[in-house]
């Protein structure tokens, strides 16, 4: 796969993925936060098979589920997916966590990325902003190398 960026003066971004195919999607990130989705079959060089327009909010859950966020292993306690030195891992933040009533970005570590929050009756909340709010029985999904998640992990649990 291969990804082109260009800047939009006045606009935004253009991303033009290139699958392994030869089909292309072009996405467009508008500085007002929609997103323009393209797709090119191979060869087509003019016109898209299709496209899409989408909000923030639509993007940031597409976004969720192309990275595998919304699909969560059911096992009892902590669940790790790990590959080499990398990990991802779904943190339950639990009544009487440092974590409660806190900001994520009280617990930033480098090498950590909180991709989503996944809150009970709520839809899920994926690319949270700092200023998000943690709750008892909350879950993360965070992302990073295993020493970074850990930490972490560290500072939001007793």
């Amino acid at each position: 796969m291969r990804v082109e960026e260009v800047v939009l003066p006045g606009v935004g971004r253009k991303y033009t993925i290139t699958a392994r195919s030869g089909d292309r999607i072009v996405v467009v990130v508008h500085h007002s936060g929609g997103r323009e989705l393209q797709y090119f079959e191979k060869g087509e060089l003019e016109e898209p098979a299709a496209t899409l327009d989408l909000t923030d909010e639509e993007a940031r859950e597409l976004g969720a589920i192309l990275a595998g966020v919304l699909f969560a292993p059911e096992a009892v306690g902590d669940t790790r997916a790990k590959l080499a030195a990398e990990s991802l891992e779904w943190v339950r933040i639990e009544p009487g966590s440092p974590g409660v009533g806190q900001r994520i970005d009280n617990f930033a570590t480098p090498g950590a990325h909180t991709l989503a929050v996944l809150r009970e009756g709520e839809s899920l909340l994926p690319n949270p902003p700092p200023e998000t709010v943690l709750h008892a029985g909350d879950t993360l999904v965070v992302a990073g190398s295993r020493e970074a998640v850990e930490r972490f992990v560290q500072k939001v649990r007793p």
